[in-house]
């Protein structure tokens, strides 16, 4: 199973934990990267590494998207649905082409996100993307995996039959071997806390699967250790919120000034990130109890040592959680059985319930609810039902 680093903002930090081999590759964005940044790309990344296109929307006026020629708002000098019909296979070449002479490991088929269950949804992605790449790539005699771009929403995925539909058109295609799948969970809290909506995601992995199609999960959150019981071909690591969560905010002309984040570090012994200030008091406070849920790195020791609050963009934040993350997602697909991958979650979903009750029993406040641990007891439920 493959680690990817679904790059975004400051991707720098993923290239340079990617460098101590730390993830498999990069999934590149070309809405935080134009299109000389990627083209000048180190090719011993680009050759383990992905780009997906970024057609979700394809009126976007993001100006590092408008770099690339092949984006539709670029390439019709102003997008419009009925007009795009007839170039759409124009831009499929350049964009195909852009990805082989860039020597990517595989081919994205790119696909528009729509936030309703249209019925048409099928027939509606065939003629914006899929049927014009399918046709350039055939004429092409690179030999490189294919995966489809599927971005969908929870109500897409906990609908069976929509899913069957999915399923049976992407497998109509001989040619796909894969899908790359986008879920926009529209979760209140950082954590997707909804056991059903977990199950969705991971029936659908399994039913992917078994049709022996390779499944890249994207943007995924700690809840990639749930999806490395069931192996699927990769699945990814991200910094920010944005890389960790699918949305269709960044694609968005909105200029508006965004509040930065509280900083948080990420503890693997609790499965969850935690704001610094919480963390500090722990460590102040509790250091019998800190020393039960802290996990070092060169990284995080360094930014401690400092002994100030780190604003929410120190690279050390990050590059803690992937080392941390990473180890866990190896451990957990390392094993060879899926009934010990579960054992072993559910010891460490346990573990993280015990230390939990330790820091509220000690009188810790959560004061932000994202830090609590509210997605353990849906953890818990769909260990109990993964199999059935």
């Amino acid at each position: 199973m493959l680690i990817f680093h679904q790059a975004g903002h400051n991707s720098v930090w993923n290239e340079k934990s990617l460098a101590k081999n730390i993830g498999d590759g990069l999934i590149i964005s070309p809405v935080h990267w134009d299109f000389d940044k990627v083209s000048g790309l180190d090719n011993a990344i680009k050759k383990v590494s992905l780009f997906d296109p970024q057609f979700y929307v394809p009126d976007s006026q993001k100006t590092r998207l408008n770099s690339y020629k092949f984006f539709p708002e670029n390439f019709m000098n102003g997008f419009s649905t009925d007009d795009y019909v007839a170039v759409a296979y124009d831009a499929a070449a350049l964009c195909v082409d852009f990805q082989i002479d860039n020597n990517f490991r595989a081919l994205l088929i790119p696909a528009r996100y729509y936030n309703d269950m249209f019925t048409d949804f099928i027939e509606k992605q065939k003629v914006f993307s899929v049927d014009p790449f399918l046709n350039y790539i055939e004429k092409k005699t690179v030999k490189k995996d294919i995966f489809l771009t599927l971005p969908l929403t929870a109500a897409m995925i906990a609908d069976k039959k929509y899913r069957v539909q999915l399923l049976n058109w992407v497998t109509s295609y001989p040619q796909i071997n894969g899908v790359y799948i986008l879920v926009t969970f529209d979760e209140t809290l950082k954590q997707i806390c909804s056991h059903q909506k977990l199950l969705d995601y991971i029936d659908f992995i399994k039913e992917l699967s078994i049709a022996d199609l390779k499944v890249i999960c994207g943007y995924c959150n700690t809840e990639a250790i749930l999806w490395a019981i069931l192996s699927p071909y990769a699945v990814t690591i991200g910094a920010y919120e944005n890389t960790r969560r699918f949305s269709i905010d960044k694609f968005l002309d909105d200029e508006s000034e965004v509040r930065g984040p509280a900083p948080r570090i990420y503890f693997p012994k609790l499965l969850n990130w935690v704001r610094y200030d919480t963390a500090m008091e722990i460590k102040e406070d509790f250091p019998s109890l800190w020393k039960k849920i802290y996990t070092p790195t060169k990284d995080l020791q360094s930014l401690l040592k400092a002994g100030t609050r780190p604003h929410f963009t120190k690279p050390e934040l990050y590059s803690h959680h992937f080392e941390l993350i990473h180890e866990q997602i190896r451990e957990v697909a390392s094993l060879s059985k899926v009934t010990d991958r579960i054992r072993l979650v559910k010891e460490w979903i346990d573990a993280a319930n015990v230390l939990y009750n330790e820091i509220q029993s000690n009188g810790i406040l959560f004061y932000d609810s994202n830090c609590k641990g509210e997605h353990l007891p849906a953890w818990n439920r769909v260990i109990r039902k993964i199999t059935q």
